[in-house]
């Protein structure tokens, strides 16, 4: 005959399991987007797993002790969660002496006495449910999932507080099935707030990167990348060339069409020298609402010239503009080498637009002017 499988053990198998998957979950997460709250997490998912198996082996005074070091561990956590509440100085002052001052004394206290456990968990439930209460509309709305968590933990541990040692498996199967409850809910609140934030700071990364209304690239980008390149043709011999593009005929779209026309060139222009460029590594920015600075990668400025420069002044004439279908556009350049001396990349902005402002005044029948290394640092 075949033995039954007890159905508290199986039970008990299931719910540390979630939790071990849990943690796993926590740590993948945590190494790849960075996130500390999920390492917290972890490590209190794993410290309620220890509780447990505390707890099957029938301890007669370590299940409560050991017990108590969830809530120090989910009170950090928790308290990392809350980073972004405002109004909370105090309260997170309170939440960081229970959890990581007064907590670990009365885990040591509860071996002696099961009133210390009582006591822990009243004054951490206390404290949280304070701080929930004060970020409650701060964060929405992930903060619902920890209502559950935080409620399983609070009643895992008031469990053990009211019981008398030694425990039994009916104890042991309980106390994990709300720590379960616990580490799934507060993995998925963190994983929420993770995203939400996440996709908050893409946005403002985006924000200080991407130009609104072209979708080229800021100056900061291309100042960073300029400095760069200067970094790789001081060490390999990368060459590099930096253009600046004007669109000689703005002002005037703008003064015949209008406002909306003038706009619709400048996206139109944007378009065509993103197309222009000769690899994806590239980098083109928009300066000033007539101008488009370009980087260049692995080119000399003669074949920079022959090339991304020639493609874009033909982009400009190939076909007129939608919003202006008589109107082509009709571009300028500068260009020069990346110098390896030490000169600001914005001063070598600043250089090249003034020799750029010269051609676009003088009317000069030349639409690409390379200058030399001379003409940068004089």
């Amino acid at each position: 005959m075949t033995d039954r499988i007890d159905p508290v053990q199986l039970w008990l198998g299931a719910f540390v399991g979630a939790q071990v998957l849990v943690l796993f979950f926590c740590v993948i997460k945590a190494n790849a987007y960075r996130e500390r709250a999920l390492l917290l997490h972890a490590a209190a998912t794993l410290m309620g797993v220890v509780a447990v198996q505390v707890l099957i082996g029938r301890q007669p005074v370590l299940p409560a002790a050991v017990f108590l070091l969830v809530p120090v561990l989910a009170g950090l956590q928790f308290l990392d969660l809350m980073g972004h509440a405002g109004g909370m100085r105090h309260l997170r002052g309170w939440l960081l002496a229970v959890s990581a001052g007064v907590l670990p004394v009365l885990a040591v206290g509860a071996i002696f006495s099961v009133w210390a456990m009582a006591a822990g968990m009243v004054l951490w439930s206390t404290v949280t449910l304070l701080a929930m209460v004060r970020a409650w509309r701060q964060s929405q709305p992930w903060i619902w999932w920890l209502v559950p968590a935080l409620t399983a933990l609070a009643l895992a541990g008031l469990h053990l507080a009211v019981r008398q040692p030694p425990f039994d498996m009916d104890d042991a199967v309980r106390v994990a099935g709300l720590l379960t409850v616990w580490a799934g809910c507060t993995y998925l609140a963190t994983g929420w707030r993770g995203r939400i934030f996440g996709e908050t700071a893409a946005r403002i990364q985006a924000r200080t990167t991407t130009d609104p209304l072209t979708g080229l690239a800021t100056p900061l980008v291309l100042l960073e990348r300029v400095q760069a390149a200067r970094h790789l043709t001081r060490r390999y011999g990368h060459p590099s060339v930096l253009m600046l593009v004007n669109i000689d005929n703005l002002a005037a779209l703008g003064v015949e069409f209008g406002p909306e026309a003038a706009e619709a060139a400048v996206l139109a222009a944007a378009s065509r020298v993103r197309e222009a460029l000769l690899r994806d590594g590239d980098v083109a920015a928009r300066l000033t609402h007539a101008r488009i600075g370009i980087l260049a990668e692995g080119v000399a400025p003669g074949h920079a010239a022959a090339t991304v420069a020639g493609r874009i002044l033909v982009s400009g004439l190939k076909e007129p503009l939608a919003a202006v279908p008589a109107e082509f556009l009709r571009f300028r350049i500068v260009l020069a080498a990346v110098p390896v001396d030490d000169i600001d990349p914005k001063v070598l902005l600043q250089r090249m637009n003034a020799r750029l402002d010269l051609e676009v005044h003088a009317g000069s029948e030349r639409r690409i002017v390379t200058l030399l290394q001379d003409d940068l640092l004089a």
